[in-house]
C-alpha cells in the first residue's frame, strides 16, 4: 500500500483511537477537549496536504472539511460535565469513522462505513429496543451493513442498487428515514447536531458516487418518493413538539429537494453538494442552539420557554439568523442549478411536479420555522426561570456553522 492510500487510513484512525480509549477509561475534561481539538487540527492539516500533494477528489475533501468543522463546534461548546466526557468519546469515534468513509478507497471505505453503521446500532436507546419501530431500525441498519460490504464485491448493477439504498438512508428519504430520526432523537447535547451534519455528508458522498449511473426511470421514481417524503415530513414538523424530532422532520423535508431536483438539474456535484452542506450546517446549527437550552433547563418541548431573545440576546440573534437562513434554503439549489443548467431543457421533465415540490418545502418550512421561532425567541419570558445567555464558546460554535452555511450556499 503506497503513501497515498496509507495517509487517509492514518488520519481516520487518529480520532477513532482517541474515542475508543476514552470510551473505555475516564479522564480529565480539559485533556479530552484539548486532545480532541488537536486531532481536528491534525486532520485539517492532512486534508490540506492531500489537496496539494495528491489528486484527491475535491468534493470528498470538501465534505470531510464540513465534518471537521462540525466536530470542532461540537467540542468547543461542551461544558465540564460527566456527560461531556462520553460525548467527546462519541464525537471522536464518529469523526474517525466518517472521515474514513470519505477519504479512503472503496473497500477500506466500506469497512469504515460498516463500523459507522455498527456504532449507530449500538448507540440506539437500550430502553426502546423492544419497540416495533426500533426493530425496523435495526433491520434497516443490518441491511445497510450487508449492502455496504457486498457493494465492494458484486457486479455493477448490484453496486448501483446497494449505493442507492445507502444514499436514501443517509440522505433520509421516507420511508428510509427511520434510522436518521431515531439517531437524532437518542443523541444527547451537541452530539445531535454533529450527527445531523455527519449523516447528510455521508449521504451526499454516497449519492455523488452513484449519480452518473441513475437512469431516467430511477430519477422519475425518486422524484415521486421525494414528493411523498416532503409532504410527510412537513406535516410531521408542523405537529412535532419535541425539538429534536422537529429538527429531524424539517431536515427530511428539505432533503427531499435534493432528490426531486436530480431530474431537473444535471451535474449533482456542482449544485447538490454545496446545497447539502448548507442544509446540514443550518439544521445542525438549530439543533446545537436547542441543545444549549436543554443543557441549562432540561427543555425538550417547543413552547415551554418562550421569549428567550430578551433575557438571552446572543441566543436570540443566533436563532433569528438560523431561521432566516432556513426560510430561504430552497432557493439555493434552484439558483445554483440554473446557473449550470444547459440551454436546452429536457421537455420530458415534469416542471409542474418539481414546482409543487419546491413550493411545498418552501411554504411548509416558512410555516413551521416561523412558528418555532415564535414559540422560542419571541413572546413574554417566564419570571420563574433563571436565564443565562450563551457563553462565548457556544456563540462561536453556532456562528461558525452559520458562516459555513453561508460560504457553501452563497460563495462556493
Amino acid at each position: 500500500m503506497n503513501f497515498n492510500n496509507t495517509l487517509p487510513v492514518i488520519l481516520s484512525l487518529i480520532p477513532l483511537v482517541f474515542g475508543a480509549v476514552w470510551k473505555l477509561s475516564n479522564g480529565k475534561f480539559t485533556t479530552h477537549k484539548s486532545m480532541g481539538l488537536v486531532a481536528i487540527v491534525v486532520l485539517a492539516g492532512g486534508l490540506v496536504y492531500m489537496q496539494s500533494a495528491f489528486e484527491s477528489e475535491a468534493s470528498m475533501l470538501l465534505l470531510a472539511s464540513a465534518i471537521l468543522l462540525s466536530a470542532f463546534c461540537a467540542i468547543i461548546s461542551q461544558d465540564n460535565t460527566q456527560e461531556a466526557l462520553a460525548t467527546h468519546a462519541s464525537i471522536m469515534i464518529v469523526l474517525g469513522l466518517s472521515v474514513g468513509v470519505l477519504l479512503n478507497q472503496v473497500i477500506v471505505s466500506r469497512v469504515f462505513l460498516c463500523g459507522l453503521l455498527g456504532f449507530i446500532a449500538t448507540s440506539l436507546n437500550r430502553k426502546q429496543h423492544n419497540t416495533y419501530r426500533t426493530k425496523i431500525i435495526f433491520l434497516h441498519i443490518s441491511l445497510a451493513i450487508i449492502f455496504s460490504l457486498g457493494s465492494a464485491f458484486v457486479e455493477e448493477t448490484l453496486q448501483m442498487f446497494s449505493g442507492l439504498f445507502l444514499a436514501m438512508t443517509f440522505l433520509p428519504l421516507a420511508p428510509f428515514h427511520l434510522p436518521f430520526v431515531g439517531t437524532i432523537k437518542d443523541a444527547k447535547g451537541s452530539l445531535s447536531s454533529f450527527w445531523i451534519i455527519v449523516w447528510l455528508i455521508i449521504g451526499l458522498a454516497e449519492l455523488n458516487r452513484i449519480y452518473s449511473g441513475l437512469t431516467t426511470e430511477m430519477l422519475f421514481i425518486l422524484s415521486l418518493l421525494a414528493l411523498i417524503s416532503a409532504v410527510y415530513a412537513s406535516l410531521a414538523a408542523l405537529g412535532q413538539r419535541f425539538n429534536s424530532l422537529f429538527v429531524a422532520s424539517a431536515t427530511v423535508a428539505h432533503v427531499a429537494l435534493i432528490w426531486g431536483l436530480l431530474e431537473v438539474f444535471p451535474g449533482f456535484h456542482k449544485w447538490g453538494i454545496s446545497f447539502g452542506i448548507t442544509l446540514a450546517f443550518v439544521m445542525g446549527g438549530i439543533s446545537l442552539a436547542f441543545s444549549f437550552i436543554q443543557k441549562r433547563y432540561g427543555w425538550k418541548t417547543l413552547g415551554i420557554l418562550p421569549g428567550l431573545a430578551s433575557p438571552m440576546p446572543r441566543l436570540g440573534v443566533a436563532m433569528v439568523f438560523l431561521v432566516s437562513f432556513a426560510l430561504f434554503l430552497p432557493l439555493f439549489p434552484i439558483f445554483s442549478g440554473l446557473i449550470d443548467m444547459p440551454t436546452i431543457v429536457n421537455s420530458n421533465i415534469e416542471i409542474g411536479r418539481i414546482s409543487f415540490l419546491f413550493l411545498l418545502v418552501w411554504l411548509g418550512g416558512g410555516w413551521y420555522f416561523i412558528q418555532m421561532l415564535h414559540q422560542t425567541a419571541f413572546g413574554e419570558a417566564r419570571s420563574d426561570v433563571p436565564y443565562s445567555d450563551l457563553r462565548l464558546t457556544e456563540f462561536v460554535a453556532v456562528s461558525a456553522l452559520l458562516l459555513g452555511a453561508a460560504y457553501s450556499g452563497m460563495i462556493h
